[in-house]
């Protein structure tokens, strides 16, 4: 079974809505990088049990995030924070070619800090 680190963000997103069981078998699998076989050696389970646990998770993740498009949102907005960060680089660098007062290259350093901050 091939991970699809995906599931580790709506793991983030989502998480709280799975059962204890498929949440902490996905925090294991996605989170800690355990094998299934590891998962079931600690578990007391089969690697069956883990897998299927593991995929109806996976399945209600998904499922979920189709309903809500949370993680599209959380692309979108880290895009957004990217092509501002960028930007403000790019402001930066052209006021300190040119004579520009300090003032403007502080006020961008600081919206990009807070923009870097933001991501953290």
């Amino acid at each position: 079974m091939a991970k699809d680190l995906k599931f580790a963000s709506l793991l983030d997103v989502y998480g709280s809505v799975l059962t204890d069981k498929q949440r902490e078998m996905l925090e294991l699998y996605y989170n800690e990088d355990l094998s299934l076989s590891e998962i079931a050696a600690n578990e007391g389970i089969s690697r069956q049990g883990v897998r299927d646990s593991i995929k109806r998770g996976e399945e209600t993740l998904t499922d979920l995030d189709g309903k809500i498009g949370m993680s599209g949102m959380i692309a979108r907005y880290e895009s957004i924070l990217s092509e501002v960060s960028a930007a403000c680089d790019e402001i930066i660098s052209d006021c300190r070619s040119y004579t520009t007062t300090k003032n403007v290259i502080e006020k961008l350093e600081r919206i990009k800090s807070g923009i870097d901050s933001a991501r953290a």
